[in-house]
C-alpha cells in the first residue's frame, strides 16, 4: 500500500503509484457522493410522503438531510488529496498552468 504523504513528497515516487492514489481518492469521493445523494433522496421522500391526516416527519427529513451533508463533506474531503496530487504532478513535471498574458 502506498503512503499518500510519501507519494506526494517523494519526487522518486512512480507515476503509477501517484495515479493509483488519485484513482482511489476519486473512487472514494464518488462513493461518498453517491451516499450523499441517497440520503438526500430519502429526506425528500420523507417530506413527499403523504399519509392522510398526518404531517410529514420534518425531524426525520432533517436527519436524512444532515446525513447527506455529512457524506457530501466526506466526498469533498476525499477529492482534495486527488486535486493536490494532480497539482503536485503538474508542478514536478514543469508544466506551466498559468496562461501567458
Amino acid at each position: 500500500m502506498v503512503d499518500p504523504a510519501d507519494a506526494l513528497q517523494d519526487t522518486a515516487t512512480g507515476r503509477a503509484e501517484r495515479a493509483q492514489l488519485e484513482r482511489d481518492w476519486i473512487i472514494s469521493s464518488a462513493d461518498c457522493g453517491r451516499q450523499a445523494r441517497e440520503a438526500l433522496t430519502k429526506a425528500a421522500e420523507v417530506l413527499a410522503g403523504t399519509i392522510p391526516g398526518r404531517r410529514p416527519d420534518a425531524d426525520l427529513a432533517q436527519a436524512w438531510a444532515e446525513i447527506g451533508q455529512g457524506w457530501a463533506a466526506l466526498s469533498h474531503a476525499d477529492a482534495v488529496p486527488s486535486v493536490a496530487a494532480a497539482a503536485f504532478t503538474v508542478d514536478q513535471s514543469g508544466v506551466n498552468t498559468y496562461p501567458n498574458p
